[in-house]
């Protein structure tokens, strides 16, 4: 005898919408095409600093164009569990925060080098705020902030 048909079906219960795990499934998927746009993006940047360092000193344009890209990046890249991305693209949002400034030669090098450090994480896939190497980047990338002011 099939008493099958008396066990009520738990399958209705797998059918009602999980909010949490619908926005922890979207996350994952877009997480799969994240390296791909945010290094696109980083590129676009990359761009207008080349733009910049051609005209040292009236690249007020170009610096606002890296400042909203980076702004993005920074905002995404915790997101994603890239929180030295964050970080790094925190103190570059910092350093080019005058919405009126240009950037010297010097200033522009401490640009790239933020960039440099972005793209390490980004080759070496660091996850999370990177341990010992997250806080020698950062270290370093803070030293050069210092020594060298912001855009005014």
């Amino acid at each position: 005898m099939d008493n099958s048909a008396a066990i009520p079906s738990e399958s209705g219960a797998d059918q009602v919408p999980d909010p949490v795990k619908d926005a922890e499934a979207a996350v994952a998927a877009l997480a799969d095409s994240f390296l791909e746009w945010i290094t696109a993006d980083i590129d676009k940047a990359k761009q207008a600093l080349a733009a910049a360092q051609g005209k040292p000193g009236d690249n007020q344009p170009e610096l606002r164009e890296i400042f909203g890209v980076v702004h993005n990046v920074k905002g995404q890249g915790g997101s994603f569990g890239y929180d030295l991305l964050t970080k790094i693209g925190g103190s570059m949002c910092d350093y080019l925060r005058s919405e009126t400034a240009s950037a010297s030669d010097k200033q522009l090098k401490v640009v790239a080098a933020h960039f440099a450090a972005m793209d390490f994480v980004l080759e070496k896939n660091i996850q999370g705020i990177g341990g010992d190497v997250g806080t020698q980047l950062i270290g370093k990338i803070q030293q050069l902030v210092s020594n060298i002011p912001a855009p005014e």
